[in-house]
């Protein structure tokens, strides 16, 4: 008496033939490289959506935080004002936030944010 079909052991397991071949030895080492590609993608999406660095506080040289701008070191602050080292102004990079405007130095590559409720100072120029 006969074994039916498949037998036990080797005799009874048919070789992968056509797409069954070829498609763990393609798919696999694809969705290793796939995955390991998307993982900085979702590290710098993550990051550029929560920018950590954009209300850091960056004052031109002789100037100093206080309020919401930078003031120069040699002027008496407006009255009001004090003196704040942890304040909160976009760096120039990031002036695409509601209320502020990217400005430039006049002749310099100089660019900074500025409240929208300042006046421009002098020698500045809105950048477009």
């Amino acid at each position: 008496m006969t074994t039916p079909y498949p037998r036990p052991g080797p005799e009874g397991v048919p070789e992968p033939t056509g797409w069954r071949l070829w498609a763990p030895r393609l798919l696999v080492p694809l969705l290793v490289l796939g995955t390991v590609a998307l993982i900085p993608v979702v590290v710098l999406g993550f990051l550029y959506a929560l920018n950590p660095m954009g209300d850091e506080w960056q004052c031109s040289d002789g100037e100093a935080p206080a309020g919401n701008a930078c003031y120069p070191l040699d002027e008496p602050l407006p009255a009001g004002v004090h003196w704040d080292p942890l304040g909160n102004r976009p760096m120039p990079y990031n002036c695409d936030k509601d209320g502020w405007t990217q400005i430039q130095r006049d002749g310099s590559d100089d660019q900074d944010c500025l409240n929208d409720d300042l006046p421009l100072p002098a020698g500045w120029h809105e950048v477009s």
